[in-house]
């Protein structure tokens, strides 16, 4: 009985009420009248309650008077539910940063992790040198780039060519007002690439004594780049894209690192920022061609694994 009066009384508050006429024009009363309904309504069901704990013989059973108590509790705790939900909580986004180095003319990983980002956030980064850029992101400043925040981790720094030497790069996390909510800063540092030693004058080995063939260097071996498989992923995806786009530069930059890491579709597509057959399709032929090098990429790529590797090689037969 008692759970059918409190339905009934909250499905009589919840009726619509017709506003008459003359109140259209005055919506703080129309709301006060509704309030006063909600409040009446609470009222009867707090009464009728009362009343069925009061005709509660105090000689039913303990087991009777606790049923129906706990009927009243049950009923009393769903009206303030629905009254008062409960707030949900918002996950708090966690910002972090690394600092990397690596040889010159790399790209280096920006280094930032954020995770459950608000609703359109952002990394403002800034400190980027003149001919520095980010693989993805915009250019809004001359050293200020923007990115949105679900996709930072898979940024990388391309820096200035043959630039060597450190950068402090500010990162700045802004919700989706442009309001700053943390930063941090990020040193990236480059360092010169292993090369051979100077040779002395042409003059100066013609007159020195020949040394015997055992004092020669061992060849050189192949870099090896350690990567986890997602990180190889990311970096061939930003290279294909690249290269789509044209931008041979960039994108023979950033798929060296995955090829290093012996990545057979990074070998093949590294090997077409050097074929002069495919760069003359993208209109981008002229100095870039290295045949050379193709080959060399085209054929590390079928040792790897990629079929397609061979059909490149057989299309540059005919060059010399």
């Amino acid at each position: 009985m008692f759970t059918k009066a409190v339905a009934q009384a909250m499905q009589e508050a919840m009726e619509p009420i017709e506003v008459p006429s003359v109140l259209r024009n005055s919506g703080r009363r129309a709301l006060l009248r509704v309030g006063a309904r909600f409040a009446i309504a609470a009222a009867v069901a707090a009464g009728i309650a009362m009343i069925l704990v009061m005709a509660i013989p105090a000689s039913q059973s303990p087991g009777v008077r606790s049923n129906a108590i706990a009927s009243i509790a049950s009923s009393w705790q769903s009206l303030k539910t629905s009254l008062f939900p409960a707030p949900q909580r918002k996950r708090a986004a966690t910002f972090a940063v690394e600092d990397s180095s690596g040889l010159a003319d790399e790209p280096l990983p920006l280094g930032v992790r954020v995770s459950a980002p608000p609703p359109g956030a952002v990394i403002a980064i800034g400190g980027l040198p003149a001919g520095a850029r980010l693989t993805a992101g915009k250019r809004v400043a001359a050293n200020e780039w923007r990115v949105p925040a679900s996709e930072i981790s898979a940024v990388s720094v391309i820096p200035p060519d043959g630039f060597v030497g450190q950068m402090v790069v500010t990162v700045e996390l802004r919700d989706g007002d442009g309001a700053a909510l943390v930063g941090s800063s990020i040193r990236l540092s480059w360092k010169p690439a292993a090369s051979v030693a100077a040779q002395p004058p042409a003059a100066v080995v013609a007159a020195a004594p020949a040394r015997p063939a055992a004092a020669s260097p061992p060849p050189q071996m192949d870099t090896v780049r350690n990567l986890d498989p997602k990180e190889i992923s990311v970096v061939v995806k930003r290279g294909q894209d690249l290269l789509a786009s044209g931008d041979i530069v960039a994108a023979r930059l950033l798929l060296l690192r995955a090829a290093e890491a012996r990545d057979a579709r990074a070998a093949l597509l590294l090997a077409r920022t050097y074929d002069p057959i495919v760069l003359k399709q993208l209109g981008a032929s002229g100095p870039l061609a290295d045949l050379a090098q193709a080959r060399n990429w085209y054929q590390k790529a079928k040792e790897w694994g990629e079929p397609e590797a061979q059909r490149q090689l057989d299309a540059l037969a005919p060059i010399r």
